[in-house]
């Protein structure tokens, strides 16, 4: 018997509570353990009293700039930490350092995780 490899871990930062239960059930189905946020103080709370997550999900929507901001918090804090964004629309971001990626919701559910497998090792 092989040992198991550790799941990757996922933060998902959603205020829409049925795409976020879609989302996060997406990627359970596909092995990745997954906490989810309603919002970016939620998200805060999550991140200071757990481990650190393998990924960083957050959707922006129309307005990037709360959530460039927590970005760069987590990146001062744990500057390994990779970040995706989810925006409405092709919102052009100047960042550097984040987000790791931005994924446009209109690109649909799977192009949304592969983005995911992109950006985390095979588990």
């Amino acid at each position: 018997m092989t040992p198991s490899r550790r799941k990757s871990r996922i933060l998902l930062v959603d205020g829409n509570t049925t795409v976020q239960h879609l989302r996060a059930l997406m990627l359970r189905m596909r092995g990745y353990n997954v906490d989810t946020a309603v919002d970016l103080d939620a998200a805060r709370t999550v991140i200071s009293a757990a481990p650190q997550y393998d990924l960083v999900i957050v959707d922006v929507g129309h307005f990037a700039d709360p959530g460039l901001e927590f970005c760069e918090e987590i990146k001062q804090r744990h500057p390994q930490q990779k970040v995706l964004m989810q925006v409405d629309g092709h919102i052009y971001l100047g960042h550097e350092t984040c987000p790791d990626k931005v994924v446009s919701k209109q690109e649909g559910p799977h192009h949304f995780v592969e983005e995911v497998e992109r950006l985390l090792p095979a588990s």
